[in-house]
C-alpha cells in the first residue's frame, strides 16, 4: 500500500512541477525563406497591377473605337 501513495505522490509532484512553468512561445526567426517569400509575394502584387492597368487601357481603347 505505501509503494502506491508514494507512486501517487511522486505523479501529483510532477504533474505540478510541469504546470507551474511559464513557458513563452518561441519568437520565430524572419530566416531567408520567410523574406524570400515575402518578395516573391510583392513582386507579384507588382506584376498583378501592371496587368491590371493593362487591361483597363485595353478597355478604354475599345471603349473607344465602338463610339
Amino acid at each position: 500500500m505505501t509503494l502506491v501513495i508514494r507512486a501517487a505522490v511522486i505523479l501529483m509532484m510532477v504533474s505540478a512541477a510541469g504546470c507551474g512553468q511559464d513557458e513563452k512561445p518561441a519568437k520565430t526567426a524572419d530566416s531567408g525563406v520567410l523574406q524570400t517569400q515575402r518578395e516573391t509575394l510583392e513582386q507579384a502584387k507588382q506584376v498583378e497591377q501592371v496587368v491590371q492597368d493593362a487591361a483597363e487601357q485595353q478597355r478604354q481603347k475599345i471603349e473607344q473605337g465602338t463610339q
